[in-house]
């Protein structure tokens, strides 16, 4: 199985990322700007982007240091069975995000351009966090 592996140090506090991975209107800010739900395990978050939704099962939270994310059992795109995973590890008086989409099976034809296409919400995530403003879906990075 493919997965996605990325990190990117963040100057920031533990509790200030944690908040941008979890809260709704944090995640609408560097990602999915239609973004509904509230982060607590089991729950169900909607991010909505044109004519598509990605539903997003809470599987793991750890306050300050893990987010984990599971597509619905519904899905039937290539992230079907995957996971997407958020530790935030303090270092040195900023953070270091690691970053996990794994499980994907067989030939995910977009894989390329997931992995592509996480590593610039991942610096868009950083800028939120940093600066206060990030450049969410649809990226002109990305999507052009």
């Amino acid at each position: 199985m493919k997965e996605i592996m990325h990190e990117i140090s963040i100057k920031s506090p533990p509790s200030t990322i944690y908040q941008a991975l979890t809260q709704a209107d944090k995640l609408a800010q560097w990602w999915i700007p239609d973004t509904r739900g509230e982060s607590k395990p089991g729950n169900i978050l909607e991010f909505r982007f044109g004519e598509g939704c990605q539903l997003m099962r809470v599987s793991a939270l750890e306050p300050d240091r893990l987010v984990c994310w599971q597509p619905t059992e519904e899905d039937d795109s290539d992230w079907a069975g995957t996971q997407v995973q958020f530790t935030v590890v303090p270092v040195d008086g900023q953070c270091t995000v690691q970053f996990r989409h794994s499980g994907f099976r067989g030939n995910a034809e977009r894989y390329p351009y997931y992995s592509m296409s996480w590593a610039v919400f991942l610096l868009s995530l950083k800028q939120l966090v940093e600066d206060g403003e990030g450049f969410p879906f649809p990226n002109r990075w990305i999507h052009q």
